[in-house]
């Protein structure tokens, strides 16, 4: 990644989601970044290869119990 950016965001929470929007919209060149292979921070919602890899390490998860599409779990308690 050799190309020159006018602003750097790490992480893809609520705050730092907004403020890459708001520079963007000035016509600043935004590079947003985040550690995680998800999206979202601590407000993320997880399906369950994400989820099993987050609690249980580099395990898969057993077939028996679905595709991991069919699960969004959110990590933010309603």
């Amino acid at each position: 990644m050799d190309e020159e950016y006018d602003v750097i965001v790490l992480g893809t929470g609520l705050k730092e989601c907004i403020l890459s929007g708001l520079l963007s919209v000035d016509r600043l060149k935004v590079l947003h970044m985040d550690r995680n292979d998800y999206y979202g921070g601590d407000s993320t919602s997880l399906n369950l290869n994400q989820l099993w890899k987050r609690f249980k390490g580099d395990e898969t998860p057993p077939a028996s119990i679905g595709a991991s599409r069919d699960y969004n779990v959110d990590m933010v308690p309603k």
